[in-house]
């Protein structure tokens, strides 16, 4: 027996059988070798269309070459297949992994992991015509040590079965709402099923900004209403990052340039400007101060004065409600525009490719206004940006409401 095996053997003592969807992962001795395997679940070995999806679902896991792609090799006996040796090497499930170290999630930079890998599989899949469909922690793999995720079968192949829900006992959270009605798929599916995921990572620590708008976004029941592509998601999860951590920044350097000018005038001397003095009346050491007598007519102020006075406050924030006032007109105005060309009863019946399309270039030109009119109107960047998606995000609800009908229609898998 070699270290690794020496390793699995010892290992293997302690692992947790793991519930999948076609079957339980564990590992078990084979000719004297400790394997991972997966033993089909023997509620399906009498289904027809079963055993033709997961002898599809085998031949297709052979030319996916993926480094988070495990493959696996059938086993058959009688003709049916009833277990699949799996890569070698020390794996547990991402469920599994989170009950022993719930800790993992506060630490820099796991979540961005697991969500960047797993987006980077799912696009390449995609683009073999291949859906995960259902990213439940129990259906995700990790490796021990530097804990990358690792995906297995593909529950796309399943969904012809008379009753496909059944794969999914105790995850059908994870699973979008047009596959548990319809059975039809495509790539949204697997972004409603990635946004059930960052909902379950942080579901006992904080959300950041980013990912809770994200997933918030992604869990949308009507398909068209989420993400488009796995490259919009990933996109708008970067962009949202950089506007809150700009927003964030902003806020940190006005503090300190607050904190700079406020120690600045604090150590000038003040001076006060007199058009006129009085001269100090004369008085001997007994006689006592003419009643009345003010030393603010010397020029005396008390030392209990503030950077800014209250009323330069109220005008600078009267101009700075007045400069967004004018951003948010001018901007609603033209995205109003911009978006009634894209939302209506043509646009929305028409292919996918020509939608995609035509709401790219109207994405383009609402940020080139947004850009324009919030450097004509003296706003941030990171201030515009956020009041113009929040116009985009409230015009294009409305629209959709106003419409007899849309849903650009996708072809069923």
């Amino acid at each position: 027996m070699n270290y690794e095996e020496l390793l699995n053997a010892k290992s293997s003592a302690r692992a947790k059988r793991a519930r999948m969807p076609i079957g339980i992962f564990c590992k078990k001795e084979v000719d004297g070798k400790y394997h991972n395997v997966l033993d089909v679940d023997g509620r399906f070995g009498m289904n027809i269309k079963f055993s033709e999806a997961l002898k599809e679902d085998c031949a297709k896991n052979r030319v996916l070459s993926h480094k988070h792609q495990l493959h696996f090799e059938p086993v058959e006996e009688g003709g049916d297949i009833v277990r699949l040796n799996i890569d070698s090497g020390n794996y547990e499930t991402l469920a599994q992994l989170l009950e022993t170290q719930p800790s993992l999630v506060a630490e820099k930079g796991f979540v961005d992991n697991v969500i960047s890998q797993l987006m980077n599989l799912t696009e390449y899949l995609h683009g073999k015509g291949v859906w995960h469909v259902c990213y439940a922690p129990q259906n995700i793999l990790v490796r021990k040590g530097d804990n990358a995720v690792m995906l297995l079968s593909h529950s796309c192949f399943y969904l012809n079965m008379s009753n496909p829900m059944e794969l999914f006992e105790g995850m059908e959270d994870y699973i979008a709402p047009e596959v548990k009605e319809k059975g039809s798929i495509d790539g949204r599916c697997d972004i409603y099923s990635l946004g059930r995921l960052i909902s379950y990572l942080f579901e006992l620590g904080s959300f950041p900004y980013e990912y809770k708008k994200v997933s918030e976004k992604a869990l949308k029941d009507v398909p068209e209403d989420r993400y488009q592509t796995i490259a919009a998601m990933r996109k708008a999860l970067t962009v949202k990052r950089s506007l809150h951590q700009s927003f964030v920044g902003l806020l940190i350097a006005v503090a300190a340039a607050l904190l700079v000018l406020g120690l600045y005038f604090g150590l000038m001397p003040e001076t006060t400007q007199v058009e006129f003095i009085n001269p100090t009346p004369q008085q001997t050491a007994d006689e006592p101060l003419e009643e009345g007598f003010d030393p603010a007519e010397l020029g005396i102020v008390s030392g209990d004065s503030t950077l800014m006075s209250e009323e330069q406050r109220r005008q600078q924030a009267e101009y700075e409600a007045k400069a967004e006032q004018i951003f948010k007109k001018r901007f609603m105005e033209e995205a109003d525009r911009l978006l009634s060309k894209i939302y209506d009863n043509e646009h929305m019946n028409a292919s996918e490719k020509k939608f995609m399309s035509d709401m790219s270039d109207v994405n383009e030109k609402l940020l080139k206004l947004q850009s324009d009119l919030g450097e004509e109107a003296g706003i941030s960047n990171a201030r515009s940006q956020l009041l113009a998606t929040q116009i985009v995000e409230r015009l294009t609800e409305q629209k959709k409401k106003q419409l007899q009908y849309h849903g650009i229609q996708k072809k069923k898998k």
